[in-house]
């Protein structure tokens, strides 16, 4: 069961939850309580979020290329190129839009954990140097010869 997996990972499977616990022969239960835990990404789910972000990219770099092509079309009348222009300006303006709602969407989470680990390393410091000072303090007290002042 478990060469049966890897074989199935190596030949491109999608690496599934389900399929991950056979190859390495655990429960699948226990992977998905392992993944909740820690957070894991779906890599299906970044997959999907990564073809998005392309095809965002690619529509607007699409509707940039229509834009350089209606400011050098010397032909027509300027308002025709007045209301291209704005037609284009609309399209890229939603794109852009729709671009900022799924980065924040897949960024939320990798910002958010990022700044947890931040705050933590800070409370670790601040924890650290509390100990250190009623540990100073503590042989003040008690007169510790080993102690300056």
């Amino acid at each position: 069961m478990q060469w049966a997996a890897l074989r199935a990972l190596h030949e491109g499977a999608a690496p599934s939850l389900d399929l991950l616990a056979q190859a390495c022969g655990r429960s699948p239960a226990a992977m998905r309580k392992r993944a909740a835990s820690e957070g894991w990404r779906d890599a299906e789910a970044a997959m999907q979020l990564s073809n998005q972000e392309k095809r965002l990219r690619a529509l607007l770099d699409q509707q940039i290329g229509k834009a350089e092509a209606a400011g050098a079309d010397e032909a027509g009348s300027a308002s025709a190129d007045k209301a291209r222009m704005d037609a284009i300006a609309a399209v890229m303006r939603t794109l852009e839009k729709i671009g900022e709602i799924t980065r924040s969407d897949s960024g939320a989470k990798e910002n958010q954990t990022r700044r947890d680990e931040d705050v933590a390393a800070i409370l670790r410091r601040i924890d650290e140097r509390i100990v250190e000072l009623a540990i100073g303090y503590v042989r003040r007290l008690v007169g510790d010869p080993s102690e300056p002042g």
